[in-house]
Protein backbone atom coordinates (compact mmCIF):
# COMPACT_ATOMS: atom_id res chain seq x y z
CA UNK A 1 0.00 0.00 0.00
CA UNK A 2 1.37 3.54 -0.95
CA UNK A 3 2.34 6.16 1.97
CA UNK A 4 -0.58 8.54 0.41
CA UNK A 5 -3.81 5.85 -0.07
CA UNK A 6 -4.75 6.61 3.14
CA UNK A 7 -2.33 9.36 4.66
CA UNK A 8 -2.19 9.18 7.95
CA UNK A 9 -2.49 5.58 8.66
CA UNK A 10 -0.05 5.15 5.76
CA UNK A 11 2.65 6.77 7.61
CA UNK A 12 1.98 5.05 10.88
CA UNK A 13 2.06 1.63 8.77
CA UNK A 14 5.25 2.28 7.23
CA UNK A 15 6.63 3.55 10.71
CA UNK A 16 9.75 1.72 12.50
CA UNK A 17 7.97 3.25 15.23
CA UNK A 18 4.89 1.40 15.03
CA UNK A 19 6.53 -1.04 16.74
CA UNK A 20 6.76 0.66 20.31
CA UNK A 21 4.39 0.29 22.70
CA UNK A 22 0.91 2.15 21.53
CA UNK A 23 0.53 2.85 25.28
CA UNK A 24 3.66 4.33 25.84
CA UNK A 25 3.35 6.41 23.01
CA UNK A 26 -0.44 7.96 24.10
CA UNK A 27 1.06 8.95 27.14
CA UNK A 28 4.14 10.30 25.97
CA UNK A 29 2.41 12.12 23.18
CA UNK A 30 -0.53 13.84 25.41
CA UNK A 31 2.24 14.98 28.34
CA UNK A 32 4.10 16.77 25.39
CA UNK A 33 1.21 17.98 24.80
CA UNK A 34 0.17 19.47 27.75
CA UNK A 35 3.54 20.51 28.70
CA UNK A 36 3.81 22.72 25.73
CA UNK A 37 0.15 24.49 26.89
CA UNK A 38 1.06 24.37 30.43
CA UNK A 39 4.43 26.16 30.26
CA UNK A 40 3.18 28.98 27.61
CA UNK A 41 6.29 29.30 26.37
CA UNK A 42 8.02 30.29 22.99
CA UNK A 43 11.32 28.41 23.60
CA UNK A 44 9.51 25.17 24.32
CA UNK A 45 7.05 25.32 21.97
CA UNK A 46 10.21 25.69 19.06
CA UNK A 47 11.67 23.43 20.35
CA UNK A 48 9.16 21.12 20.25
CA UNK A 49 8.00 21.79 16.93
CA UNK A 50 11.49 21.19 15.51
CA UNK A 51 12.46 18.13 17.91
CA UNK A 52 9.38 16.41 16.62
CA UNK A 53 9.85 17.12 13.41
CA UNK A 54 13.46 15.44 13.67
CA UNK A 55 11.92 12.40 15.55
CA UNK A 56 9.78 11.83 12.17
CA UNK A 57 12.28 12.18 9.84
CA UNK A 58 14.71 10.26 11.69
CA UNK A 59 13.17 7.52 13.09
CA UNK A 60 9.62 7.33 11.55
CA UNK A 61 11.00 7.96 8.01
CA UNK A 62 8.79 10.83 6.68
CA UNK A 63 10.50 12.94 3.83
CA UNK A 64 11.01 16.38 5.23
CA UNK A 65 9.30 17.36 2.68
CA UNK A 66 5.91 15.39 3.40
CA UNK A 67 6.23 16.02 7.25
CA UNK A 68 5.90 20.01 6.38
CA UNK A 69 2.89 19.50 3.94
CA UNK A 70 1.50 17.41 6.97
CA UNK A 71 1.76 20.58 9.27
CA UNK A 72 0.77 22.85 6.79
CA UNK A 73 -2.73 21.82 7.09
CA UNK A 74 -3.05 23.07 10.36
CA UNK A 75 -0.87 25.80 10.09
CA UNK A 76 -3.21 27.43 7.25
CA UNK A 77 -5.79 27.23 9.74
CA UNK A 78 -3.51 28.90 13.00
CA UNK A 79 -2.51 31.49 10.17
CA UNK A 80 -6.01 32.47 9.76
CA UNK A 81 -6.92 32.69 13.50
CA UNK A 82 -3.95 34.36 14.22
CA UNK A 83 -4.91 37.42 11.54
CA UNK A 84 -8.40 37.78 13.07
CA UNK A 85 -6.64 37.41 17.02
CA UNK A 86 -4.63 40.54 15.77
CA UNK A 87 -7.70 42.42 14.56
CA UNK A 88 -9.14 41.64 18.16
CA UNK A 89 -6.39 42.08 20.51
CA UNK A 90 -3.57 43.99 18.22
CA UNK A 91 -0.67 42.36 20.17
CA UNK A 92 1.42 40.59 18.21
CA UNK A 93 3.12 38.52 20.91
CA UNK A 94 0.12 37.38 22.07
CA UNK A 95 -0.37 35.92 18.67
CA UNK A 96 2.99 34.73 18.15
CA UNK A 97 2.34 32.81 21.56
CA UNK A 98 -1.28 31.14 20.69
CA UNK A 99 0.36 30.25 17.30
CA UNK A 100 3.54 28.26 18.53
CA UNK A 101 1.66 26.88 21.05
CA UNK A 102 -0.96 25.60 18.98
CA UNK A 103 1.09 24.08 16.63
CA UNK A 104 3.31 22.84 19.26
CA UNK A 105 0.50 20.74 20.05
CA UNK A 106 0.06 19.34 16.63
CA UNK A 107 3.46 18.21 16.42
CA UNK A 108 3.18 16.29 19.72
CA UNK A 109 0.22 14.76 18.66
CA UNK A 110 1.67 14.27 14.86
CA UNK A 111 4.20 12.03 17.35
CA UNK A 112 1.31 9.83 17.88
CA UNK A 113 -0.96 9.59 14.73
CA UNK A 114 2.31 9.03 12.37
CA UNK A 115 3.87 6.30 14.35
CA UNK A 116 0.34 4.79 15.57
CA UNK A 117 -1.73 2.80 13.20
CA UNK A 118 -5.58 3.68 14.16
CA UNK A 119 -5.65 -0.22 15.59
CA UNK A 120 -3.58 0.83 18.37
CA UNK A 121 -5.34 4.14 19.36
CA UNK A 122 -8.68 2.16 19.43
CA UNK A 123 -6.87 -0.44 21.92
CA UNK A 124 -5.80 1.96 24.02
CA UNK A 125 -8.98 3.71 24.11
CA UNK A 126 -10.42 0.56 25.17
CA UNK A 127 -7.80 -0.09 27.72
CA UNK A 128 -8.85 3.77 28.95
CA UNK A 129 -12.30 1.97 29.34
CA UNK A 130 -14.05 4.19 26.58
CA UNK A 131 -17.38 2.87 25.47
CA UNK A 132 -16.94 0.62 22.84
CA UNK A 133 -19.72 2.61 20.89
CA UNK A 134 -17.42 6.00 20.84
CA UNK A 135 -14.46 4.17 19.82
CA UNK A 136 -16.61 2.36 17.01
CA UNK A 137 -17.74 5.23 15.46
CA UNK A 138 -14.48 7.13 16.04
CA UNK A 139 -13.46 4.50 13.66
CA UNK A 140 -16.12 4.32 11.23
CA UNK A 141 -15.85 8.08 11.11
CA UNK A 142 -11.95 8.10 10.16
CA UNK A 143 -12.71 5.27 7.36
CA UNK A 144 -15.54 7.16 5.60
CA UNK A 145 -13.48 10.09 5.67
CA UNK A 146 -10.43 8.44 3.41
CA UNK A 147 -13.15 6.46 1.55
CA UNK A 148 -14.76 10.26 0.42
CA UNK A 149 -11.54 11.15 0.08
CA UNK A 150 -10.46 8.19 -2.24
CA UNK A 151 -13.46 8.44 -4.09
CA UNK A 152 -12.50 12.37 -5.00
CA UNK A 153 -8.93 11.21 -6.16
CA UNK A 154 -10.52 8.80 -8.50
CA UNK A 155 -13.09 11.15 -10.11
CA UNK A 156 -10.51 14.30 -10.42
CA UNK A 157 -7.83 11.49 -11.99
CA UNK A 158 -10.70 10.51 -14.44
CA UNK A 159 -12.06 14.00 -15.21
CA UNK A 160 -8.27 15.49 -15.73
CA UNK A 161 -7.58 12.07 -18.21
CA UNK A 162 -10.45 13.44 -20.12
CA UNK A 163 -8.55 17.34 -19.86
CA UNK A 164 -11.45 18.19 -17.66
CA UNK A 165 -8.95 21.02 -16.23
CA UNK A 166 -7.25 22.28 -19.66
CA UNK A 167 -9.13 25.50 -18.69
CA UNK A 168 -10.46 27.51 -16.40
CA UNK A 169 -13.72 27.49 -17.61
CA UNK A 170 -13.51 23.98 -18.47
CA UNK A 171 -12.23 23.57 -15.03
CA UNK A 172 -15.31 25.13 -13.15
CA UNK A 173 -17.14 23.21 -15.06
CA UNK A 174 -16.08 19.90 -14.44
CA UNK A 175 -15.20 21.03 -10.33
CA UNK A 176 -19.23 21.50 -10.28
CA UNK A 177 -19.67 18.46 -12.06
CA UNK A 178 -17.10 16.13 -9.31
CA UNK A 179 -18.84 18.13 -6.35
CA UNK A 180 -22.37 17.23 -7.92
CA UNK A 181 -21.78 13.13 -8.23
CA UNK A 182 -19.07 12.88 -5.16
CA UNK A 183 -22.12 12.71 -2.44
CA UNK A 184 -23.47 9.91 -4.66
CA UNK A 185 -20.59 8.18 -5.45
CA UNK A 186 -18.94 8.05 -1.83
CA UNK A 187 -22.54 6.93 -0.48
CA UNK A 188 -22.14 4.06 -2.58
CA UNK A 189 -18.68 3.21 -1.72
CA UNK A 190 -19.26 3.30 1.89
CA UNK A 191 -22.49 0.90 1.20
CA UNK A 192 -20.14 -1.75 -0.12
CA UNK A 193 -18.15 -1.03 2.99
CA UNK A 194 -20.40 -1.74 5.49
CA UNK A 195 -22.00 -4.65 3.15
CA UNK A 196 -18.38 -6.18 3.40
CA UNK A 197 -18.48 -5.90 7.39
CA UNK A 198 -22.19 -7.45 7.70
CA UNK A 199 -20.36 -10.18 5.17
CA UNK A 200 -17.95 -10.73 8.08
CA UNK A 201 -20.25 -10.93 11.08
CA UNK A 202 -20.21 -7.29 12.24
CA UNK A 203 -22.86 -6.92 15.52
CA UNK A 204 -21.80 -3.65 16.06
CA UNK A 205 -18.66 -3.98 17.87
CA UNK A 206 -15.80 -3.78 15.95
CA UNK A 207 -12.64 -5.87 17.17
CA UNK A 208 -9.29 -5.53 15.80
CA UNK A 209 -6.43 -8.47 16.49
CA UNK A 210 -4.30 -6.73 19.29
CA UNK A 211 -0.50 -7.21 19.24
CA UNK A 212 0.82 -6.67 22.91
CA UNK A 213 3.67 -5.18 22.74
CA UNK A 214 5.78 -4.56 25.72
CA UNK A 215 7.59 -0.98 26.54
CA UNK A 216 11.44 -1.28 26.88
CA UNK A 217 14.09 0.33 29.02
CA UNK A 218 15.36 2.31 25.74
CA UNK A 219 11.75 3.62 25.15
CA UNK A 220 11.17 4.92 28.80
CA UNK A 221 15.11 6.22 28.73
CA UNK A 222 13.88 8.57 25.61
CA UNK A 223 10.90 9.99 27.01
CA UNK A 224 12.57 10.89 30.52
CA UNK A 225 15.32 12.94 28.79
CA UNK A 226 12.87 13.88 26.14
CA UNK A 227 10.71 15.70 29.00
CA UNK A 228 13.96 16.54 30.61
CA UNK A 229 14.82 18.59 27.82
CA UNK A 230 11.53 20.36 27.69
CA UNK A 231 11.75 21.52 31.61
CA UNK A 232 15.62 22.39 30.85
CA UNK A 233 14.69 25.21 28.05
CA UNK A 234 11.42 25.95 30.01
CA UNK A 235 14.12 27.11 32.95
CA UNK A 236 17.06 28.46 30.66
CA UNK A 237 15.00 30.26 28.14
CA UNK A 238 11.86 30.87 30.05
Amino acid sequence: MHKHTHYLEGYALASPLRHWDPSFKAAFSMTVLILCLWFDSIPVSIWIILSMAVIAAIWGRVKPAEYLQLLGIPLFFLVFGGIALWFVTGETETVLHVTLRSLGAVSAFYFLVLSTPVSGIVAVLNRCHIPGLITGLMYLLYRYIFILLRVWQDMHMAARSRLGYVDYKTSLHTFGAVGGNLLAASMKRADQCYTAMESRCFAGEIRFLEEHKKCSLWQWAFGVVYLAGVAAVRRLWG
